[in-house]
């Protein structure tokens, strides 16, 4: 039996419709969707906002799906939109029971 993980996906927010058209077409239809910030030192830090702010806009989107779905999806994130801008972390997954 495949256990379920979940992935959490942190990615600038400028890639959220790109990334939300390649979750769905690969058929993931079922996933939350945060927005948040990511704080860094001004030297990581773009545009004069985000160095006055010292944070940028991000995004996070969280997804359960099997660790091969997971290994397919993360790696065809990594591969289309680089390491920079998007960061994965898995843990495993406990269903609430009454």
């Amino acid at each position: 039996m495949n256990e379920e993980i979940v992935l959490e996906i942190y990615f600038r927010f400028n890639l959220k419709d790109s990334i939300v058209d390649m979750l769905l077409d690969d058929g993931f239809d079922d996933f939350f969707y945060h927005r948040c910030s990511k704080y860094a030192s001004s030297s990581m830090l773009h545009s004069s906002m985000e160095q006055v702010s010292g944070r940028q806009d991000y995004g996070m989107f969280k997804i359960a799906l099997s660790e091969d779905n997971a290994k397919f999806l993360a790696n065809k994130l990594l591969q289309a939109f680089g390491m920079d801008d998007v960061k994965i972390f898995k843990s495993d997954m406990q269903h609430y029971k009454i």
